[in-house]
């Protein structure tokens, strides 16, 4: 379980955030920055975008995610 300001990088977004539960910034390889909503035992909730600038070009194809936010209980409960 990661933690907040806690960061990791990945090839496969879902593959890592498969256990987790909480709110996280994910950045593309080309650079843009999508919002993801996750809850314990449940795909992705919720994935978009941040912001509509297209990023300068992809160094590699990993991406980076950074825990943001732990959801509240009644979210977490739906």
């Amino acid at each position: 379980m990661l933690t907040i300001n806690e960061s990791v990088t990945a090839f496969d977004v879902a593959e890592v955030l498969q256990d987790e539960s909480g709110i996280f910034e994910a950045v593309s390889p080309v650079g843009e920055k999508y919002q993801l909503i996750c809850r314990s035992g449940r795909s992705i909730t919720n994935f978009r975008p941040v912001e509509h600038q297209r990023g300068k070009g992809a160094q590699s194809q990993l991406w980076r995610l950074r825990k943001v936010g732990e959801l509240r209980l009644e979210q977490d409960a739906a």
